[in-house]
């Protein structure tokens, strides 16, 4: 299993969870905008997993276990969206 830093947090782009922490870091664009750095695309898809993880560097404290969790359920279920 690779760590959790390395996984890709969007099918849309091939950017890692380090890599959009670094995207995130170095902007202060509004998180719409931002997203777009990561995923280079306006789907919603990993919406959840992006979202977090903007606000986590925005308040400075990751928690890379959560953002597992966001990727590993948009995989298993195919969906982003409320259920």
């Amino acid at each position: 299993m690779e760590a959790s830093g390395e996984r890709i947090i969007c099918k849309c782009g091939s950017k890692s969870v380090m890599q959009a922490v670094e995207i995130f870091k170095a902007t202060d664009l509004p998180y719409k905008k931002a997203k777009k750095l990561v995923t280079e695309c306006n789907q919603t898809c990993c919406r959840r997993a992006l979202m977090a993880l903007y606000n986590m560097v925005e308040f400075g404290e990751i928690d890379y276990e959560e953002i597992d969790f966001l990727i590993d359920h948009k995989n298993a279920t195919g969906s982003d969206e409320d259920e």
